[in-house]
């Protein structure tokens, strides 16, 4: 007899649990519903695109220091730049990257070279090679289209570096990035 009402009362226990699953199951759905469509956003939602393209003319076709003595920063500033010029031929805003890529075949060490990048004739930075960050030497954020950058750097050896014999050989790279933009109308307190 003890059998039975224990088979009684389980079954009534699990009766009970799938009912409470049940009603756990529908509450959740008409929360659910509900959400959906009474808070849904009411922003339009505006999108500008285009393709990245960039005009790059250079003046020299590589950059070479070949049995070049150490300098001091002031006489090295004197020597000829290598200049070139970047364009923004893209429908929207993008952010340009000026890279450096280094020659394998050169044999001097990129922490004696030196280096000075002017934007349109303004000096923004002279510092060493081996202090560059993923070999980019300027980031034109938020080049607008239509936008001209007039760019030279100029190369050459630290004063400190004492050996001889040695070259440098690099070229510079251009990429264009797009980046995401959130219009101030569309943002709503």
């Amino acid at each position: 007899m003890e059998a039975e009402l224990r088979k009684k009362s389980s079954g009534k226990k699990r009766v009970l649990i799938v009912a409470l699953i049940l009603v756990m199951f529908l509450g959740i759905s008409f929360a659910s519903v509900n959400f959906i469509y009474n808070f849904n956003d009411s922003r339009d939602n505006k999108l500008k695109t285009g393709l990245v393209s960039l005009a790059f003319e250079e003046g020299n076709e590589n950059i070479n220091l070949q049995n070049t003595l150490p300098m001091s920063d002031p006489v090295g500033l004197e020597n000829d730049p290598y200049v070139f010029t970047i364009t923004n031929t893209s429908k929207v805003p993008i952010n340009a990257r000026v890279i450096l890529d280094v020659d394998s075949k050169s044999t001097l060490p990129v922490g004696a070279v030196r280096y000075a990048l002017y934007v349109n004739d303004e000096l923004i930075e002279k510092d060493s090679l081996a202090n560059i960050k993923d070999n980019t030497l300027y980031l034109a954020s938020q080049f607008s289209p239509n936008q001209t950058l007039n760019l030279k750097v100029v190369f050459w050896v630290d004063y400190y570096y004492d050996e001889s014999g040695k070259t440098f050989s690099a070229r510079i790279k251009v990429s264009g990035e797009s980046y995401d933009v959130i219009p101030e109308e569309s943002v709503q307190n």
